[in-house]
């Protein structure tokens, strides 16, 4: 019984932290390859476009 009350109660804590979602692109993450090509905007309003880096894999650039 004290297992699952201590479940419960570490799932009710952990919920809020699940709901933020997604908070965007940001400069230098890596993209997709579907998404190369194509622009973004990052939470503080820059535009975001992904395209490859040096060596090959797809990163959002400013």
């Amino acid at each position: 019984m004290r297992l699952v009350a201590a479940a419960l109660a570490f799932s009710l804590f952990a919920m809020p932290s699940f709901a933020k979602g997604k908070k965007g692109p940001k400069d230098g993450q890596f993209c997709s390859k579907k998404q190369v090509g194509t622009t973004a905007t990052d939470k503080s309003g820059n535009t975001l476009t992904c395209k490859a880096d040096s060596k090959g894999k797809p990163r959002w650039t400013k």
